[in-house]
């Protein structure tokens, strides 16, 4: 059972970077399908776990993307960034102390910051990747 689905649109046309952003789409889905069958608990710390890591490795990907082609918007794109890794961070801690409804929160911030992220932040730098070959 899946809550995001990839589409065309979120193509951002490179493969790496598509790649990436698939990979996320597929945490947010074992996420909700876990909670669907009443066992978000019991994989919430191994998909955070996984966000954590996995979004450093992503970050790192288009962060040097963005200084090897000099691309202008690079520091408010990182500032996204840095906000996803503090608030998964946060989560991560909350559930920690309290796991009671993290799941359905985490749920809901993956999917609309994911979404929005690929959408308008990750779209902007489309053009002036093809612009230096990044593919």
């Amino acid at each position: 059972m899946n809550i995001a689905f990839w589409k065309p649109e979120y193509s951002v046309s490179v493969k790496s970077i598509d790649a990436d952003h698939q990979k996320l789409f597929d945490l947010l889905n074992q996420l909700f399908e876990a909670m669907s069958k009443g066992q978000g608990k019991n994989v919430l710390t191994e998909i955070i776990g996984e966000l954590e890591r996995y979004t450093i490795y992503h970050f790192h990907r288009e962060e040097t993307y963005f200084r090897v082609t000099n691309y202008p918007q690079k520091d408010a794109h990182i500032k996204e960034h840095q906000y996803f890794v503090q608030k998964i961070s946060e989560m991560r801690k909350q559930y920690e102390k309290d796991s009671s409804a993290v799941s359905a929160e985490l749920l809901g911030f993956l999917s609309n910051w994911l979404k929005e992220h690929i959408l308008v932040t990750d779209k902007a730098y489309q053009e002036h990747f093809k612009k230096h070959v990044v593919v």
